[in-house]
Parts: structure tokens; sequence; C-alpha cells
């Protein structure tokens, strides 16, 4: 990519498609591709669920910025966790890198896809509905991306090749 951003970093809800359109992708551009949860699930020796529900959500939120922060990654796809976005210097870091996209996806056709909020590692509070979560981390996500991409219903090979023809200096014939 002829801007100096080799990566292109995948933001959105859980359910939003993060990885299974960050794999597809990468796969198409011949990129390799990395999701920030299984780095933070490497790094710690267990899931993110179990973290989440013996460390607490800010120390969570610490881990997490910290393996953001030694993500130094070029010509890769990476989805992040829902949770990136909690991250300032993650989030800078990330935008140095690489094109942030979000994936946007209606709240309703995310809670048909998330149907195991409770085991999934969503970091939230206790009290905090997905809908609660959808409304306080849209604005961020927005803010935060330098791209916005609906996926409007479509299927992960649409979604890739909309991805696609949206970046600067990506294309099927010319990856990376």
């Amino acid at each position: 990519m002829a801007s100096g951003k080799s990566n292109i970093i995948l933001i959105g809800m859980a359910g939003s498609g993060k990885s299974a359109v960050g794999r597809r992708l990468a796969g198409m551009l011949h990129l390799s591709f990395v999701d920030t949860d299984e780095l933070i699930v490497w790094a710690q020796g267990r899931p993110l669920q179990e973290i989440i529900d013996r460390e607490g959500l800010l120390a969570f939120r610490r881990i997490e910025e910290e393996v953001l922060l030694a993500v130094n990654l070029c010509n890769h796809v990476i989805a992040t966790g829902g949770s990136t976005i909690y991250s300032a210097a993650g989030m800078a870091h990330l935008r140095r890198i690489g094109h942030v996209v979000l994936l946007q996806v209606e709240l309703a056709v995310l809670q048909e896809r998330v149907d195991n909020a409770a085991t999934r590692g969503l970091v939230k509070g206790p009290e905090q509905t997905f809908g609660d979560l959808y409304q306080e981390r849209l604005p961020l996500y927005r803010q935060n991306a330098e791209f916005i991409y609906d996926c409007g219903g479509q299927d992960i090979e649409a979604v890739c090749r909309g991805l696609i023809s949206l970046l600067p200096d990506v294309s099927l014939d010319n990856p990376g």
C-alpha cells in the first residue's frame, strides 16, 4: 500500500465478522492474518472470558492495550477485539500502522449472530446489555475508523470485495 500503511485493521462489534472477513480478505490479498483476541489468549494462556471473570474489566483492558501496542506487523489483515476502541494509545498505534476499517452491522443482525454473549469474552459491565454496549461503542468505532464499511446483509465474499474497492492502493491484481 503506497500510503506507508501496510496493514488493514478491522474494528467493530462482536458478530460483525472481523475474524471471518479478515481471514478471507487476507487470503484474497495474499497477506497474513492475525486476530488480536487470539494474541491475548496466547499471551495469557487462558480464554478471554476467564481473564475477564478472574481479573475484571479494567485488568483485561490493560492486557489488551499491552498486546495492541506490541503489534508490530507489516502486510497483515488484523482483526481486533470489540473493546479495542477503549484504548486510545492502542488505537493511535493501529492507525499509524494500517488503515482502520469499521465493519458496520446493524444491532438486530449482531444480536442474532451473538448468541453466546455470556461466554464469548465480551468486555461489558454485569448490568450492561448487548444493546447498551452497541450504543456505547458505536460513536467510538466511528471516531476511530479511517473507513466505514456498511456490511448490510452481505456475505463474506461480498464484504471482502467491497473492502478491496474501498481501500486505497489495494486490489486483487496488486495486493498489499
